[in-house]
């Protein structure tokens, strides 16, 4: 019984940061909505750009 408890004792313990780790990945990939700005603050350019953008080049500067 002794060996039980033991074992379950060291199989918490490992488990405890892998847990830890997982749950801080999980809070850290949603999505969180952008923030109120004060009246009379424009939101900077690149937040209103669509992702499918980035696949995009840039235009070529000097014409």
């Amino acid at each position: 019984m002794d060996l039980m408890h033991s074992t379950l004792f060291w199989i918490v313990i490992a488990a405890a940061p892998a847990v830890t780790a997982l749950g801080i990945l999980i809070r850290l990939a949603r999505r969180e909505p952008p923030p109120d700005l004060p009246p009379g603050v424009k939101p900077l350019g690149w937040d209103d750009e669509d992702e499918e953008d980035d696949d995009k080049a840039p235009p070529a500067a000097g014409g």
